[in-house]
């Protein structure tokens, strides 16, 4: 008797014994709900990503109405300073402090670091900015999905539109890591139905400044076309020597990853090229709506397609915890999984629940000379069309070995 007294008494002193343990669990199901933006605020892709994908994801959150399941919405701007560890390590301080999903994930580095974390917390990520393949690939896990676009997509919508126009003769600038590897055998493989081959391929370390050997050796060629399947700044660098060896008046320049607001760099450099993305701002009444409301965010600086993919997985997600009821991302995978939608950003999407890929149409467009530019941001012509079918891997050649 004395010792139940005792025992009553000390939970008593402490608020009660079992309220306690409640507590955590009564706030975590009523307090906010926190979405990551884990992103380049500072660096290379700050202009493609950054700031402009923090405001997408807050207007996504906004139209949608600011809260859900009776919970408060907060963005968390996340800056993973390009590095791997840095994004692990802030990926799993959100999702420990109340953050049930995770956005953007520009550089591949990054998205796949925070994959990792994804799947071992049983969180939600969803990378609309990195393209390794490799996401829906070896390294494919039941929380990713992978939104926008990959080498796959990149290569089976430009280099399909090339060559089926003609174009047989291919030259290839690569970088000598996993991300060129990739774009050129992707390149290849998407050529080859055509009869197009790479006649050459010149590898070289990431940071090139000099491309000026790599040039000259394309032109002795006398290729069709010239590939640089590169990015950041060895895309600028070998876009420089390109132009200053006069390779653009003899062929065709194709860019393999490359995204609008990088024109504004160096408009003149980039007349000409010819670039796949998965969506363009003034390409369709409802995206030019969306990008008016985006712009005028940010001081008139229209969205690139990452941006515009933020705002579209966001709200996708949403719409997910709200007809589930939950963020748990079990039953948020499970509802998402072979679903099928259209809006302003993809067409033509579904959920691939094989993989986790989020197919959709692909686009191709030559970017435009600043004369024939008629209005801000306006730098793209359409040319070709891909659709979903064909932009993305088959599900049969795919080599994610799904454990979910």
């Amino acid at each position: 008797m004395r010792i139940t007294r005792i025992i009553s008494a000390v939970c008593a002193g402490i608020m009660l014994c079992a309220p306690l343990s409640a507590a955590p669990v009564a706030a975590a199901d009523t307090g906010p709900i926190h979405i990551a933006v884990i992103t380049d605020m500072s660096g290379v892709y700050a202009s493609i990503s950054g700031q402009g994908a923090v405001e997408a994801t807050k207007m996504a959150v906004e139209d949608f109405g600011g809260k859900v399941l009776g919970r408060p919405i907060i963005v968390d701007t996340v800056d993973h300073q390009n590095s791997g560890p840095t994004a692990e390590a802030k990926a799993r301080e959100e999702f420990d402090n109340g953050a049930e999903l995770a956005v953007d994930l520009t550089n591949s580095a990054t998205a796949l670091a925070v994959a990792a974390v994804a799947k071992d917390m049983h969180k939600l990520a969803i990378v609309s900015g990195g393209g390794s393949s490799a996401l829906t690939g070896a390294s494919c896990n039941k929380y990713t999905y992978h939104y926008a676009y990959d080498t796959y997509a990149l290569a089976h919508s430009e280099g399909t539109s090339v060559a089926k126009a003609g174009y047989k003769t291919w030259y290839g600038i690569v970088p000598d890591y996993a991300f060129g590897k990739s774009m050129l055998a992707d390149f290849t493989d998407a050529i080859a139905p055509f009869g197009a081959t790479f006649v050459h391929s010149d590898t070289m370390p990431l940071g090139t400044t000099d491309f000026s050997t790599y040039m000259l050796a394309a032109k002795n060629a006398h290729p069709q076309v010239v590939a640089l399947l590169n990015a950041g700044a060895d895309t600028v660098n070998s876009m420089k020597a390109a132009k200053e060896f006069g390779l653009d008046k003899q062929m065709k320049i194709v860019v393999g990853l490359f995204f609008l607001p990088q024109v504004d760099t160096d408009p003149a450099l980039w007349a000409g090229a010819k670039v796949a993305d998965s969506w363009y701002w003034n390409q369709t009444p409802e995206a030019r709506k969306w990008a008016d409301r985006y712009a005028a965010r940010m001081n008139g600086v229209r969205p690139g397609s990452i941006q515009a993919a933020d705002y579209s997985s966001t709200m996708q997600w949403l719409k997910a915890v709200k007809a589930v009821g939950s963020v748990d991302a079990d039953k948020i995978v499970a509802y998402l999984d072979g679903r099928t939608f259209s809006d302003f950003y993809a067409q033509n999407a579904q959920w691939r629940a094989r993989d986790h890929s989020v197919v959709h149409d692909m686009y191709v467009y030559d970017i435009l000379p600043q004369s024939e530019v008629k209005e801000r941001d306006a730098w793209y012509k359409l040319v070709d069309t891909i659709p979903a079918s064909q932009a993305f891997r088959p599900v049969a050649q795919s080599n994610c070995t799904k454990t979910w």
